[in-house]
C-alpha cells in the first residue's frame, strides 16, 4: 500500500481520557511508533497540540465517539494539523484483544496508508446553527409528548373533549382544560364563555363531553403538563429568533431553497444546518443523497443483486420535522 503521510497520530477518545498514537517514518521504511495518554481537560488537550507539533504530526485522524470528539477536535484543529473524522461504523478494529492504545495505532496506521475517508464536518457557524434546529426538533417532540400526556390524561377521565374539538391547547379547549385545572363547577353558562363563536360543537355537546371523573391528583397532573407546554412555547419562541439571527449569514441561500416547491423556512433552515451552504465536500448529489441517507445499498454476490435498505443517514434531513 501507498504511504500518503509519513507523519501521522491516531487519537482513540474517551470521555475521561485520549490515547495518542503517532506513526513516524519515511515512506519505504519501517515508522516508529510512539504511543501516549492525555486527560480531556482543556490544558492537557493543549499539552497533546504541542506535543503533536514538537514530532511533525501532518494528520490527526480520530473516530465521531459521541461528543467526546468534538472538544478535542476544536482544540487541535488550530495547531495546524489536517484534521480526520471518522465514522466508527466503517472502521474496522483488528482481530485480537482490545485496548485503547491498539485502537489509536490502528487510526493511525489507517491515516498513514489513506484508507479512511474524512467525516463531514461543518464550520463553526454551521455548526452553531445545527445545534439550534436540533434542539428546537427536539423541543418539539417533547411537547408533543406531553400533549399526548394530556389526551392520555383526559380519555381515563372520560373526558371526551377531542371529540368535539380537534386542537385543545388552543383557544376554546385551552380555555375549557383551565376550568378543569381551576376545579370550577362546569356549567353551560361557564362553557358559553368559553366557546368560540366558529366551534361547531353546541355547547350542551360540550357539557356532555366535559362531564366526566377528574380526581384531585389527575387535575394537578394536567395543571403541570400545561405549566409544561407553556414554557416549551416561551422556549420555541426564543429559540426561533436565535435561529432567525443565525440565518441571516446565509440569508442569500435560505432565500433561494425557499423557491423550491414543498421548501417550507424551517425546511430551508434544517437543510443549511445539515448540509451547509457549501457542498463542495461532496463531488456530486449521488453522493449527497448516500450521506443523507435517502438512497438504498448496493449488494451484490456471485453475480446476483440483492435487495438493500436505505442506512441511518443523516435522521434531521431525512425528518426534518
Amino acid at each position: 500500500m501507498e504511504v500518503v503521510a509519513e507523519s501521522v497520530a491516531g487519537i482513540d477518545v474517551h470521555q475521561k481520557q485520549i490515547t495518542v498514537s503517532i506513526l513516524v517514518g519515511l515512506a519505504n521504511a519501517k515508522p516508529k511508533k510512539i504511543s501516549k495518554r492525555f486527560e480531556t481537560i482543556t490544558c492537557r488537550l493543549k499539552d497533546c497540540g504541542e506535543w503533536l507539533k514538537q514530532r511533525h504530526v501532518e494528520q490527526v485522524l480520530m473516530e465521531s465517539t459521541c461528543q467526546y470528539w468534538r472538544p478535542v477536535w476544536q482544540i487541535l484543529e488550530p495547531f495546524g494539523f489536517k484534521m480526520i473524522l471518522c465514522n466508527p461504523r466503517i472502521v474496522k478494529n483488528i482481530p485480537g484483544k482490545k485496548t485503547d492504545q491498539k485502537d489509536s495505532e490502528w487510526l493511525s496506521e489507517l491515516a498513514r496508508y489513506g484508507l479512511v475517508s474524512a467525516s463531514f464536518v461543518p464550520p463553526k457557524s454551521i455548526q452553531a446553527l445545527r445545534e439550534s434546529t436540533r434542539l428546537r426538533k427536539k423541543i418539539t417532540q417533547s411537547m408533543t409528548a406531553t400533549k399526548n400526556e394530556v389526551h392520555n390524561l383526559l380519555q381515563r377521565s372520560n373526558i371526551k373533549l377531542t371529540t368535539y374539538i380537534s386542537d385543545i391547547f388552543n383557544g376554546t379547549g385551552l380555555k375549557l382544560l383551565k376550568l378543569l385545572i381551576d376545579g370550577e363547577f362546569i356549567t353551560l353558562q361557564a362553557i358559553t364563555k368559553c366557546r368560540h363563536t366558529r366551534i361547531k360543537a353546541s355547547v350542551e355537546q360540550l357539557f356532555v363531553a366535559m362531564d366526566g371523573i377528574l380526581p384531585r391528583n389527575d387535575r394537578r397532573l394536567l395543571g403541570l403538563n400545561m405549566e409544561l407546554l407553556a414554557d416549551f412555547r416561551r422556549v420555541l419562541a426564543e429559540l426561533d429568533a436565535q435561529i432567525d439571527e443565525q440565518i441571516m449569514e446565509f440569508n442569500d441561500l435560505y432565500l433561494r431553497l425557499q423557491d423550491i416547491p414543498g421548501i417550507s423556512q424551517r425546511i430551508a433552515q434544517i437543510i443549511i444546518a445539515e448540509v451547509g451552504s457549501d457542498v463542495s465536500p461532496f463531488p456530486d448529489a449521488h453522493h449527497l443523497a448516500s450521506w443523507a441517507g435517502l438512497c438504498p445499498g448496493n449488494y451484490e454476490s456471485a453475480g446476483i443483486k440483492h435487495g438493500a435498505h436505505i442506512l441511518h443517514g443523516n435522521v434531521y434531513l431525512k425528518s426534518p420535522w
